[in-house]
């Protein structure tokens, strides 16, 4: 970890960055994920999407770590470093939007039950003074309505302040699990044990809170869901009669019930990130643990060892060479109508076997040498395809396109990704404008 930092776009993958930090620097090997640039924090924070994409872009990172590059140093500079920081300061943002939810929803529905409630309990009946039988029942109706939402109204003020309460539990259970993350790294084989248990009853209880809140929260929102649609019930007769004197019911659940929601999402967001933080600390202790047994081992055994993982390395390495070098001597499939090359996914080919070529041509790659063989002799055709070949292409499919007549902006998308360089880009754009002009 010499400082300097690798970026690489979600395409490449997490691979490509550590090859380029592995080739300028030293290990430990320290990696994480950004959110896109095109969202602000509060846009991120506040999308179940966007959250979702963020955290599988960094359990890729975590992942590459753990279980290609198979570093346990370098998992733990990245569960603890920048990660780390970035979900901080994600969190933090969350909390302050979240936190207005639950404390003013349980403001509004307790406002909705009892204030509101009586603020319009005399319009309503000043409305339907002329009408006493009418008025009568209507008022029956609400206050029977407002007797039983008491209890709710109760509840969910309850389920607000335990929410509350779980929510301001974040900070310290993401320490615990950098603690117990620190604490594996140092321990030997007979302590990892208890971390192992450490971790799983930090997981455990990291479910236990969320998992009680959101059965009270479920089975609270179905009973609020089944007063509203007695309440509707009731007054459904009377509805005319209210339109006609100008009153308006008051909405008792509405509020606690979207509330109630972000409460559970929440929870489920929450418990999910626990749950993958569990996962690569486990992951990382079982690293250890086979790093420390190998230790143990006498020379003869670990070095028998390492051949064997060679082996079993150069052998993968060479499958996926020689997979590489059969897709890219298929043609690339055609349009069914106008029988255009569909080129994306080529494009995508071509990059991955190019990005191999420093990898290649690196020192010290002898257990790859025999994929590299098969990889060599397609560089530079790959290159060039990249270079000319694809953009040419490109450029012919468009052309033909125009001449069909077909709406000139997807092309001129496709045609501007080209003309910046971006031939991912253009292929990509060019062949959705090739199925949309297949599907008119």
């Amino acid at each position: 970890m010499d400082g300097a930092e690798h970026c690489v776009g979600e395409n490449l993958g997490p691979g490509s960055a550590w090859i380029r930090a592995e080739k300028d620097g030293a290990l430990p090997i320290e990696m994480w994920a950004t959110w896109p640039n095109n969202k602000t924090m509060d846009e991120m924070v506040a999308s179940g999407y966007w959250l979702d994409v963020w955290f599988g872009h960094m359990d890729e990172a975590i992942a590459y770590v753990r279980d290609d590059a198979r570093n346990a140093e370098s998992l733990r500079a990245t569960l603890a470093g920048k990660l780390k920081a970035l979900l901080d300061e994600a969190t933090d943002r969350q909390r302050a939007l979240i936190a207005q939810a639950p404390v003013d929803a349980a403001g509004n529905f307790k406002k909705a039950m009892s204030d509101k409630a009586s603020a319009e309990e005399e319009p309503l009946a000043a409305a339907l003074a002329a009408d006493k039988q009418a008025m009568a029942v209507v008022q029956a109706i609400f206050d029977e309505g407002r007797s039983d939402a008491a209890p709710l109204q109760s509840r969910y003020a309850g389920a607000a302040a335990r929410f509350a309460a779980y929510r301001a539990t974040e900070a310290a259970e993401t320490a615990a699990y950098a603690a117990l993350s620190e604490q594996a790294s140092r321990s030997d084989i007979e302590g990892l044990d208890g971390v192992e248990q450490a971790v799983l009853a930090a997981a455990r209880e990291a479910s236990r809170a969320p998992n009680e809140l959101a059965a009270e929260a479920m089975a609270l929102s179905a009973e609020l869901q089944v007063l509203a649609a007695s309440f509707d019930e009731a007054m459904a007769p009377h509805r005319e009669f209210l339109a006609t004197h100008g009153a308006v019911l008051p909405d008792m659940t509405s509020g606690a019930l979207r509330s109630l929601s972000a409460m559970l999402g929440y929870a489920q967001r929450r418990v999910a990130r626990s749950d993958a933080t569990a996962t690569a600390l486990l992951g990382g202790i079982a690293l250890r643990r086979q790093a420390l047994r190998v230790l143990r081992m006498d020379e003869g055994a670990r070095e028998a060892i390492a051949r064997s993982r060679t082996r079993t390395a150069s052998q993968t390495f060479v499958e996926r060479a020689r997979a590489q070098v059969a897709a890219l001597s298929v043609a690339p499939p055609v349009s069914a109508k106008l029988g255009l090359p569909l080129l994306a996914e080529r494009c995508g080919e071509l990059s991955a076997l190019v990005q191999m070529r420093p990898l290649c041509e690196a020192a010290g790659s002898s257990w790859r040498e025999a994929g590299c063989a098969a990889l060599r002799e397609r560089f530079d055709a790959a290159e060039a395809e990249l270079r000319t070949g694809l953009p040419r292409k490109i450029a012919a499919g468009l052309a033909m396109l125009r001449e069909k007549g077909m709406a000139a902006a997807a092309l001129d998308k496709a045609q501007a990704r080209l003309d910046a360089g971006d031939v991912k880009g253009a292929a990509i754009a060019y062949d959705a404008a090739v199925r949309g002009a297949e599907g008119t």
